[in-house]
């Protein structure tokens, strides 16, 4: 496994592409591994209709924290209303806020069924783990170009 546990993180195409953007600096999570993530690679898996990694960003840290101050501190750069951060962290007391940087839109996806095929991948509900071998994900030269997502989400 690649030292730091680099991750595929599945997001709401809404959101993907605000971080894809720059907009979104912040990914909230209401479980995530705190310790094994400050430094790794997270490729970004954009969920349905898109089905396809789409991007990355280096996670700069990860921290976990009581909701009043993770909205106070972070809920502007995580795009969302108060309405949808109470909705998704209903019946909780602490959620993980992640701050990403270095964020790249990768010019050729990965649509969900090369995942698995040629990766053996399969994409998650919210994240998982990645193999030593998934750094060929970020080769333009090894995925299948389509220019549905590059088109819709360039700024």
């Amino acid at each position: 496994m690649p030292s730091k546990r680099d991750l595929l993180v599945s997001v709401r195409p809404k959101y993907a592409s605000q971080i894809l953007s720059g907009k979104k600096t912040v990914e909230l999570r209401r479980k995530f591994p705190e310790s094994a993530a400050t430094g790794a690679i997270a490729l970004i898996y954009s969920s349905s209709p898109v089905r396809a990694v789409v991007g990355y960003a280096r996670i700069k840290t990860v921290m976990r924290l009581p909701l009043t101050k993770i909205w106070r501190e972070f809920g502007s750069a995580a795009c969302v209303t108060k309405k949808e951060f109470d909705q998704y962290f209903l019946g909780l007391k602490y959620g993980f806020a992640i701050l990403l940087d270095d964020i790249k839109l990768l010019e050729r996806q990965t649509n969900a069924s090369d995942l698995q095929s040629e990766f053996g991948i399969v994409p998650p509900q919210s994240y998982r783990y990645l193999p030593q071998h998934y750094t060929q994900l970020l080769s333009d030269g090894q995925i299948q170009n389509s220019d549905r997502y590059k088109r819709r989400y360039r700024a």
